[in-house]
């Protein structure tokens, strides 16, 4: 379904995004950036990083509309019937759309599976129907505990996911997942650290001095002594001492 070649530029694009990625308010679930970064490569009307607890029926996330960010709220009667219709024929289980996939790397159009007027036949048809939303396209995640993660995108007119929309999906689904860990991470207070950055950490909480630690990864004691000097600007140390106690629970 209509143009399929992913460019470079896309590719370039994805890798930005997630690369870029930050927090632009402290209680944000995940990053208003990703979302507004999902949008300009996949004009959406609505992007959506969605996590559900099926067994409580509840929902949390965080959504792009019309330019604006926003936590994902439903009120009582549109959570009655989005939950109503979850469990029903024509509900959110994507299964079998691609055989041997694992339900948590489906990456899918809601029209890959119905057509509008079939559709309309399920409870889930007539809900996303009366909410105005004429065109899906769903990346889910492995679960992260009891909460069901996936990344949606509506439109509610116009024209469908093209088949290089949704390999661009494809493409970045995989990171948002990741990117979800790393916001739990912030959140519970773990400073945003280099993979190199926490290694010289750990190191130096072993007790390694910076000649052993240059030895050990390989680069010069002015490498090292420049990873050092970021990583106290990171967390607030003005010693080494100082930056072990501060990252000492996520050693």
């Amino acid at each position: 379904m209509g143009e399929s070649f992913v460019t470079g530029r896309d590719a370039r694009r994805i890798l930005e995004i997630v690369h870029d990625a930050r927090a632009e308010a402290a209680d944000e679930v995940f990053y208003s950036g990703v979302l507004r970064g999902i949008a300009e490569l996949v004009p959406a009307d609505q992007v959506s990083f969605q996590l559900a607890d099926i067994g409580n029926r509840t929902t949390e996330g965080l959504c792009y509309i019309q330019g604006a960010t926003l936590p994902l709220e439903t009120t009582p009667d549109d959570a009655l019937a989005f939950w109503s219709a979850y469990f029903q024929p024509g509900g959110c289980s994507y299964d079998a759309i691609r055989p041997g996939l694992p339900d948590y790397q489906v990456v899918v159009r809601r029209s890959d599976r119905y057509g509008d007027r079939d559709y309309l036949r399920y409870p889930m048809g007539r809900v996303m129907h009366d909410w105005g939303i004429r065109h899906e396209l769903l990346a889910a995640m492995q679960p992260f505990g009891a909460l069901d993660r996936r990344l949606l995108l509506f439109r509610w007119d116009g024209t469908d996911f093209t088949d290089r929309e949704v390999e661009i999906i494809r493409l970045i689904r995989p990171h948002l997942g990741e990117l979800h860990l790393r916001r739990l991470r912030e959140l519970a207070g773990e400073p945003h650290l280099t993979a190199r950055q926490w290694e010289v950490l750990r190191l130096v909480s072993l007790g390694a001095s910076n000649h052993q630690i240059g030895r050990r990864l390989g680069v010069s004691e002015a490498t090292v002594r420049k990873h050092l000097e970021n990583i106290f600007l990171r967390v607030g140390a003005a010693s080494r001492t100082e930056a072990i106690r501060k990252v000492s629970g996520f050693l």
